[in-house]
C-alpha cells in the first residue's frame, strides 16, 4: 500500500506525536509499504522533498514552537500527492496539515484514516485566556472537532480518553483503540553504554542514595508542570538527595524557572532544555523515577519510553487515562501532595533487591506496546478504510 500521513510537524522538532509517526512509518515501511509524510517547516521558503517527507512553508506561531500556520488549499502541494497516488491518507492533525488531507482525500477520492493524539479542551487557554471565554469557544471547538472526525473512513485513538472525547464533541461512531508504541530497542537498559549512564549521572549531579524524578515533555501549561514542582517543594524542599530533572521546552520554561526560584528549590529542581530524541535512553537510565501531573494526555510516549527504560512511574490521577498504570507493577497514581509524597518515600524505603526487580517489572510490561503488533493494527485499519471506501463509491 502506499500511505500519505499529515502531520503539523516532523523531525527535527521533537513532540510525542512526531514520535508516533517515525514508529508507525518505520514500522509500514519494514513491512513492504510505501509512505510520504506530509508536514509543515516553518523555516522552508518553498515545499521540497527529502527523504520521502515533503516539507511545506509555513508561518511560524511564536507561542507554539515548532509549529506553523499555512494555507489548507495549494494546488503546488496537491501535485506531489497527485504524483505520489495514495490508497490511503492519514490525517494525525486537524489543524493545516490535516485539512490539506481533506483536501487531497476529495481531489483524489481516496479514504481518510485520522489519528487523534490530543484532549484538546486541556488546550483552549492557547486561544481563550480566561475560563470565560474558554466556556464560549468549547462548543464552537467540539463542533470542529465533530466535523473532522465525520469526513474520516476510520479513527484510531490511542486510548479510550480518545473516545471520551469525541463522544463529548458529538461523535457517535466506531472509534479504533491503538495504544502507542515505542521502539523498546533504544530503551533497554542491555543496548545502552553503561558508560553513558554513568556520564549522565554526573552531569545531572547523581549520587548514591539520591533519588532521581524525572519529566520527559513539552513545557506547556498543559501539562501541569506548576502543580508538579509545587508538590515537590512541598515535600522535599531541602533534603538535597530528592532531584526532579524536566527535560524539554515550551512557553512555560521562564514561568517555570521563577516558581523554581521562588520556592528556593534551584539546587534539586532543573530544567535541562531540550535534548535530541536519540540522546535520551542514558538520562531515562540514570534516573529512578517518572513523574506528571499532566491530565491532558491520551497515551504518553515518553511515559512508555520511560517505562521500557524500568522507570516506575508517578502519574497524578486522570480517570480517562488509567490504561497506562497498572498500579503496583509499572506505577501508581496520586491525587494531592501528600499522596505524591508518599509513593515516592514508599518506594525509597524499599531494597536495592527490590527496587532491581521492580525496575525489571516495568520494563516487562511494556512489551504489550510492540512496534510489530502496533503497525499490524493500523494496517488493518487503512484495510478497512479501503474496503469501506470502495463500497460507498459504487
Amino acid at each position: 500500500m502506499k500511505i500519505a500521513i499529515f502531520a503539523e510537524t516532523y523531525y527535527p522538532f521533537i513532540s510525542g506525536v512526531v514520535t508516533h509517526i517515525e514508529t508507525l512509518k518505520n514500522g509500514l515501511e519494514a513491512q513492504g509499504h510505501q509512505v510520504l509524510i506530509v508536514t509543515m517547516n516553518p523555516k522552508a521558503s518553498h515545499h521540497y522533498l527529502k527523504d520521502g517527507i515533503l516539507y511545506c512553508p509555513s508561518i511560524p506561531l511564536k507561542k507554539i514552537y515548532g509549529y506553523g500556520v499555512a494555507n489548507p488549499v495549494n494546488l503546488r502541494r496537491l501535485s506531489y500527492l497527485r504524483a505520489f497516488n495514495p490508497d490511503v491518507i492519514h490525517i494525525q492533525t486537524e489543524f493545516t496539515m490535516g485539512l490539506f488531507g481533506l483536501f487531497c482525500a476529495r481531489q483524489l477520492k481516496k479514504p481518510v484514516v485520522y489519528t487523534l493524539h490530543t484532549m484538546y479542551d486541556d488546550y483552549l487557554f492557547y486561544v481563550a485566556p480566561s475560563e470565560r471565554m474558554q466556556k464560549v469557544v468549547k462548543p464552537g471547538a467540539h463542533w470542529y472537532f465533530k466535523n473532522v472526525a465525520k469526513k474520516a473512513t476510520e479513527i484510531i485513538g490511542p486510548s479510550p480518553k480518545v473516545v471520551e472525547f469525541l463522544r463529548r464533541c458529538g461523535v457517535e461512531r466506531h472509534i479504533n483503540i491503538i495504544p502507542n508504541t515505542v521502539d523498546l530497542s533504544d530503551f533497554m537498559v542491555e543496548n545502552i553504554d553503561p558508560a553513558a549512564v554513568q556520564q549522565a549521572r554526573e552531569k545531572l549531579g547523581i549520587r548514591p542514595g539520591d533519588v532521581s524524578m524525572l519529566f520527559v515533555g513539552r513545557l506547556g501549561k498543559e501539562k501541569s508542570l506548576d502543580v508538579l514542582v509545587d508538590f515537590f517543594s512541598e515535600n522535599f524542599a531541602g533534603e538535597e538527595r530528592f532531584k526532579l530533572f524536566l527535560i524539554g521546552d515550551g512557553p512555560e520554561a521562564e514561568a517555570l524557572r521563577a516558581q523554581i526560584a521562588a520556592r528556593g528549590v534551584e539546587k534539586q529542581v532543573r530544567l535541562l532544555g531540550r535534548v535530541d530524541h536519540d540522546l535520551l535512553p542514558p538520562y531515562f537510565q540514570a534516573c529512578d523515577l517518572f513523574t506528571t501531573a499532566s491530565l491532558s494526555e491520551i497515551n504518553s510516549i515518553s511515559m512508555l519510553e520511560a517505562m521500557a527504560s524500568g522507570l516506575y512511574v508517578v502519574q497524578r490521577l486522570d480517570l480517562y487515562n488509567r490504561e497506562q498504570i497498572d498500579q503496583g507493577k509499572n506505577g501508581d497514581v496520586f491525587v494531592d501532595a501528600s499522596g505524591y509524597a508518599k509513593i515516592i518515600r514508599d518506594w525509597d524505603a524499599l531494597s536495592d533487591s527490590e527496587k532491581s526487580a521492580l525496575r525489571a517489572g516495568v520494563s516487562d510490561t511494556t512489551r504489550r506496546y510492540g512496534e510489530k503488533e502496533f503497525t499490524r493494527s493500523v494496517i488493518h485499519v487503512y484495510q478497512r478504510a479501503v474496503y469501506e471506501y470502495s463500497m460507498k463509491i459504487k
